[in-house]
């Protein structure tokens, strides 16, 4: 069957009259046609009117955890379509949202090194937004209004980090720190403290590849940032935010552990709130169901979305404990929660969310993690490879490969070797989308082992094919 005139029309309205999320549509080629999409791979017709079949390197932004189409996921849905679709939650609830939650409460950060025994920390309250934005968005709002709800007005600052990205709404802009992105809005932006995270105080390091010694270092040097910025401003500080072991969108910048519990630690002293943004090290990814359990810590809130319906259905959730709820709680209706969304509790979304956290456990997803953990290790660790003089960093933490090249670029987002990564992997059928100089590889927990050999031995060609290009300009 030939597609080419079909695809024609369908570009030729696309580019007249759809915008598209993070593209400079001047100069950005035509948009693939997804005709499908199953497993790991998504079926499309190229620019030149094929249709091919690629590989989902990034999980479609990094919500696709199951493989794209799970028969169990779309079943479950069918079963809700039958029930009811979508219905006002104010003044009403139905079993999806309660059954999603009473799921998710056993699923969340239950063990905290930093809470006593007499009075643990326990995530047990969830209000329901649209996506991963909202979801941040709603946190920072209980934050602030906790305290006004108190009396203590002078709690109203939020500390954030270089190179956070929280999402696009005004308030997740303002604890973002992205200037690429968001530079036209300042005016607009609420003031945060922000703190250099640990990679600033790698800037300089010319090692390869980035020593432990070197790490730990940066480390204690952004948590010395964190508390002098804190004491600038007593009593002054209503919450903390952090995307918890990884900076994602920020260049995808791994942090330890024990810097996630200093940093907890921290919150716990001068009384502040400890927002978790794991939109996206939420359901496995960094290797354990959320990252905050790998570090023993829960936080007072915690932001949940993408993989949360396993790529099916938009939806965002915010946990957070009783105390932090009590606040709110009151005759007056004046500290009633203001927020709300059209489609708040959506019922289809928590049907698909549901099934995708019984996915998770019945089919073992950590395992397959862990699995894609090894072979990642296995070939993109290797000392020829770390050796190249091009790479900065190479790093793997759960389902995450990160391989980071030097660039003399003034902006790393904007840098001239993301577009050629992108259009070398889509030429080998493989859909990465870099940030700038910084290549990531994070697929579905279900890839194939065909299929994730098939790009590292990709990412691997990349790496030792941009060498030699160096090596042969500075001849």
């Amino acid at each position: 069957m030939n597609y080419e005139r079909s695809y024609q029309e369908y570009r030729d309205f696309d580019r007249d009259h759809i915008w598209h999320p993070y593209t400079q549509e001047k100069n950005a080629k035509a948009n693939f046609l997804v005709k499908k999409a199953y497993e790991e791979f998504i079926e499309i017709i190229d620019e030149n009117g094929d249709r091919k079949k690629i590989i989902d390197g990034i999980s479609s932004w990094w919500v696709n955890i199951h493989g794209h189409c799970h028969p169990y996921i779309q079943e479950k849905i069918k079963e809700q379509l039958g029930q009811h679709e979508q219905v006002i939650f104010a003044g009403f609830t139905h079993e999806p949202a309660i059954k999603l939650v009473d799921k998710l409460l056993n699923f969340l950060p239950k063990t905290d090194l930093f809470s006593p025994s007499s009075n643990p920390r326990i995530l047990s309250k969830a209000f329901f937004s649209d996506n991963g934005s909202t979801a941040v968005e709603v946190a920072i709002k209980m934050a602030l209004q906790f305290f006004y709800n108190k009396g203590w007005h002078n709690k109203k600052r939020i500390i954030t980090f270089t190179d956070a990205y929280h999402g696009d709404t005004v308030g997740t802009m303002s604890v973002g720190a992205t200037d690429t992105f968001h530079h036209a809005f300042k005016s607009i932006l609420f003031p945060v403290d922000r703190i250099d995270g640990p990679d600033k105080f790698l800037k300089n390091s010319k090692t390869k590849p980035i020593s432990c010694e070197e790490k730990i270092f940066a480390e204690e040097q952004s948590l010395k940032a964190l508390i002098s910025e804190i004491e600038k401003r007593p009593n002054e500080h209503a919450a903390l935010i952090i995307e918890p072991l990884v900076q994602a969108a920020g260049g995808m910048k791994f942090h330890s552990t024990t810097y996630l519990q200093k940093i907890r630690e921290i919150c716990n002293h001068f009384d502040i709130f400890l927002i978790a943004d794991e939109v996206f090290t939420g359901f496995g990814r960094t290797g354990t169901n959320f990252a905050c359990t790998q570090a023993s810590i829960v936080p007072d809130m915690i932001c949940l979305s993408k993989a949360l319906t396993g790529g099916f259905m938009p939806m965002g959730l915010t946990f957070t404990t009783k105390e932090i709820y009590s606040a709110f709680y009151d005759d007056s209706r004046l500290k009633t929660f203001f927020h709300g969304h059209s489609y708040t509790g959506n019922s289809l979304s928590c049907a698909a969310g549901l099934a995708s956290i019984e996915l998770f456990e019945k089919e073992k997803r950590l395992e397959d993690v862990k699995f894609i953990n090894m072979k990642m290790q296995d070939q993109l660790l290797k000392k020829d490879l770390c050796d190249l003089s091009i790479i900065r960093d190479i790093r793997i933490l759960g389902a995450i490969a990160v391989v980071e090249f030097h660039t003399n670029d003034q902006h790393e987002y904007l840098s001239s070797i993301g577009p050629r990564i992108q259009e070398y992997f889509m030429k080998n059928n493989i859909l990465l989308r870099p940030l700038g100089n910084v290549l990531y590889f994070l697929p579905p927990y279900t890839i194939s082992n065909e299929s994730l050999e098939y790009c590292l031995d990709k990412i691997r060609c990349f790496a030792y094919d941009l060498e030699k290009s160096v090596i042969t300009l500075q001849r």
